[in-house]
C-alpha cells in the first residue's frame, strides 16, 4: 500500500497512478461498508420512559 501512496513518477507517466489510485479508493470503500453493515446488524437501545417525581 505504501508504494501505491507514494506517487511513484514512473507509475505517474504510465498511467497506472489512476489505477492505483482507484484500488486504493475501492479497498477503502469495501472497508467502509463492512463497517457500516456490521454497525447496523447491533441491536437498537430501547427507549427509557421517563417518569415524573411522585408518579408510580
Amino acid at each position: 500500500m505504501e508504494h501505491i501512496l507514494s506517487s511513484c513518477s514512473t507509475a505517474l507517466t504510465q498511467g497506472r497512478y489512476r489505477w492505483r489510485h482507484d484500488q486504493v479508493i475501492r479497498d477503502m470503500a469495501d472497508i467502509l461498508e463492512r463497517q457500516r453493515i456490521k454497525k447496523r446488524k447491533q441491536p437498537q437501545p430501547k427507549a427509557i420512559h421517563f417518569v415524573k417525581e411522585g408518579q408510580p
